[in-house]
């Protein structure tokens, strides 16, 4: 997820769909309304939200990565439940890096974890789940059902939260890689917002010295993480797996070379420091008009139109990522993020339980962060007062067949780690797209055998 990795989690669409699919030319009606900018100050919605208690003092601890669209829901937990009977919630936030390096040591430990709430996004909950690091949620689901509404929360969307049959996290959000580009500019140049590879190069060509922005284009494929997530848009686009059916890695195909060159045939039109950008750094010079379009999370887009914060606020619009040809599904990614229990956690589970449902999956809390994510309930996607002017396209990319990563337990980190090295050398020429991916491939299936996840 966003958040700082481009995350990310194929084939199948797990997130959400129902009480979307069907809904982007309504929500577009909504979002035309000009919903109200929302402040991410959750406070008094957590506080009147929350009626958590417990008998004796508890301090639960949060583990959590800062970014715009998580934010809201951690401070909705801390904010919300301390100060309720004899509980006090705490986090100190940390970056995406920090988030799973902490994840992995505490949640691993055979004594005590020190967090007792674990921000996830699919790819991690895979990962975790499958190690048996979580608390499966099932029975506090079916026992809260009434409680807290969660009825409302689509069964897709606990799908996509779900192991081998079993509820992990509880969802607060859906993400969706969307097109944001400048209006003005494409207006200028007679461009429509581009539907296809080779659209998109056409526009950037159309773009690449124009005096309203620095470079054409920018896309979040920092080689640290992301870069994964980009190849991951490029590959299945038309057809092209990460893995066989066996598990072997496949990404070495006809399909994975022809990814890396449409990636490394962009490259011209982006900033020399392409391979070191983030979600955050895209975004500020989209906000500071240096960029004239890019393909992000839709968390991102609502700062875009805030004026304290954009010189472009009002000049840009939104529309699905591009596919490669007219017939491929969206180069864009999908995800869903929220919290999971930590099963070595010396916390009531099902305290903490209550204390992730009452305050992230609240009505009201996100509709205070709708413009920094896309609900994970059905009655605040519908709300015309939430709606928010990027929602049709984030929608729109699920819709048209936007994929989330593989959910395999090796995905992430381990073959995000073992990739993105090699398609750097890809993409700065330092090998041949061919080369590199055998090479990674080779690498993969090595590592994936020393941990026996291949026989």
């Amino acid at each position: 997820m966003d958040i700082e990795r481009a995350r990310r989690p194929g084939g199948s669409v797990r997130t959400r769909v129902r009480g979307m699919i069907g809904t982007a030319a309504g929500l577009a009606v909504l979002a035309a309304c000009g919903a109200p900018s929302s402040t991410r100050d959750v406070s008094a919605e957590a506080k009147a939200a929350c009626k958590v208690s417990v008998s004796s003092a508890t301090t639960v601890n949060v583990l959590a990565m800062s970014a715009p669209a998580l934010d809201p829901f951690t401070d909705a937990m801390v904010k919300g439940c301390s100060g309720s009977k004899n509980l006090t919630v705490k986090h100190t936030p940390v970056d995406f890096t920090g988030q799973i390096q902490k994840a992995q040591l505490a949640l691993s430990s055979k004594g005590a974890s020190p967090y007792d709430l674990v921000e996830v996004y699919n790819g991690t909950l895979t990962e975790y789940a499958s190690k048996g690091w979580l608390v499966p949620l099932d029975d506090y689901i079916a026992k809260y059902r009434d409680t807290y509404k969660l009825d409302d929360i689509p069964d897709k969307t606990w799908k996509g939260f779900s192991y081998k049959g079993k509820v992990y996290g509880i969802p607060n959000q859906i993400n969706s890689q969307v097109l944001i580009y400048r209006k003005d500019l494409f207006a200028k140049h007679g461009i429509t917002p581009p539907t296809t590879y080779d659209e998109l190069v056409s526009a950037a060509k159309k773009l690449k010295g124009d005096s309203g922005a620095k470079y054409p284009l920018a896309m979040v494929w920092g080689a640290d993480d992301a870069l994964a997530d980009g190849f991951h848009g490029w590959l299945t686009t038309e057809g092209g797996s990460w893995f066989d059916g066996k598990g072997e890695p496949a990404f070495n195909s006809d399909k994975g070379v022809e990814a890396v060159e449409r990636m490394r045939g962009l490259m011209p039109y982006m900033p020399a420091e392409a391979l070191t950008y983030n979600n955050g750094d895209v975004m500020a010079l989209m906000q500071q008009g240096q960029v004239a379009m890019t393909v992000i999370w839709a968390s991102r887009a609502g700062s875009i139109n805030d004026p304290d914060s954009s010189k472009v606020a009002g000049k840009v619009g939104f529309a699905p990522a591009p596919a490669g040809a007219g017939d491929g599904v969206p180069t864009g990614e999908i995800s869903q993020d929220g919290f999971a229990i930590a099963k070595n956690s010396a916390a009531d589970p099902e305290t903490l339980f209550q204390i992730m449902a009452s305050t992230t999956t609240d009505p009201a809390v996100m509709r205070k962060a709708a413009t920094l994510a896309i609900p994970s309930r059905d009655s605040v996607l519908e709300d015309r007062q939430a709606a928010q002017p990027h929602w049709p396209a984030a929608v729109q990319s699920i819709e048209h067949g936007a994929t989330t990563l593989p959910g395999v337990p090796y995905m992430e980190p381990l073959t995000k780690t073992v990739i993105n090295p090699y398609l750097d050398k890809a993409l700065t020429g330092r090998l041949p797209a061919k080369e590199a991916l055998d090479q990674a491939a080779a690498e993969l299936r090595r590592t994936l055998k020393a941990k026996g996840y291949l026989g």
